[in-house]
């Protein structure tokens, strides 16, 4: 199966794209993909839009989540120069001090824009190695593909080996890559805070990672420029030292917020990001509710 992917990786453009197409109009207008959950975190995330502007946003979308599918794809087989050339970066000056005095960096970003490529050119553009922590996904091709993907500039760290990891590399010069954005499943550690209208859970990642490292924390703002292009803009978020609290996870949600706000359409929308408490986490829940109110 990998094979074949790789062999579709070496179509034209215009190939790849036309068969996003046919799959855009099988997946959404046809099986109506997560029609309901999408009309659901719209309202949540745009609850005074009107309802032409939504189905805007929704048609923007469908377009862009199945351009970054046929464009993963055509990752197996692009070269470095072409990733450099369709994902520059706004800011490099911004990162050229760490860069220089060989500073090890936790960098955060979202499942925005072409994540593929923006995990390869973040691992693609810094001189050290870069452990790109992940959660392996259910599907074990598509794990697989994911996977042989991300190793192509980095090193992909499954999320129950991040603390392996850290403790391994903690002399020596390497950065560590987390999109943290999705939602975490009932049995992890959740962290409950406000999210445009309504609180969402988060995973405790990228509090613990930078707690653990004492590294600066950068956030790589990902935006897509047209049809193939992307660009991202680095934010510093925090510098040590970090108190034993939550402030350099609100920070992050806080720029996912911003991000999103930016180019909603290039967000995973589909995404199940908002969910209901269990009974355990109440308490979390209306506190971070009552945050809302503020």
């Amino acid at each position: 199966m990998i094979s074949l992917f790789k062999a579709l990786s070496h179509l034209p453009w215009p190939l790849l794209y036309g068969l996003g197409n046919v799959l855009r109009f099988l997946a959404f207008n046809v099986a109506g993909y997560r029609r309901k959950v999408i009309e659901k975190n719209l309202g949540i995330m745009f609850p005074d839009a009107s309802e032409a502007e939504r189905l805007t946003i929704t048609r923007e979308f469908r377009r862009n989540f199945v351009d970054q599918a046929v464009e993963a794809l055509k990752g197996f087989s692009m070269s470095e120069a072409e990733l450099v050339k369709r994902v520059t970066i706004d800011n490099p000056e911004l990162l050229e001090p760490y860069i220089e005095r060989e500073q090890p960096l936790l960098i955060l970003t979202l499942h925005q824009a072409n994540v593929e490529w923006i995990v390869q050119r973040i691992a693609q553009y810094f001189p050290c190695p870069v452990a790109g922590i992940y959660k392996p996904m259910h599907n074990p091709t598509a794990d697989a593909l994911i996977m042989e993907a991300r190793a192509r500039y980095g090193v992909p760290v499954a999320m129950k080996s991040a603390g392996r990891e850290i403790l391994r590399q903690r002399k020596a010069y390497r950065c560590m890559l987390l999109a943290a954005d999705q939602s975490p499943i009932s049995r992890d550690k959740r962290f409950w805070h406000p999210f445009f209208s309504r609180p969402a859970p988060f995973y405790h990642g990228p509090q613990t990672i930078a707690e653990a490292t004492g590294n600066p924390v950068i956030f790589a703002h990902p935006r897509r420029l047209r049809r193939g292009y992307y660009s991202i803009r680095w934010e510093v978020l925090a510098e040590p030292p970090y108190s034993n609290d939550t402030s350099v996870l609100e920070r992050f949600i806080e720029a996912c917020e911003r991000s999103i706000r930016e180019q909603p359409s290039s967000w995973w929308i589909s995404n199940k990001k908002w969910k209901s408490p269990k009974p355990f986490e109440s308490e979390a829940f209306a506190l971070a509710e009552k945050k809302l109110s503020v």
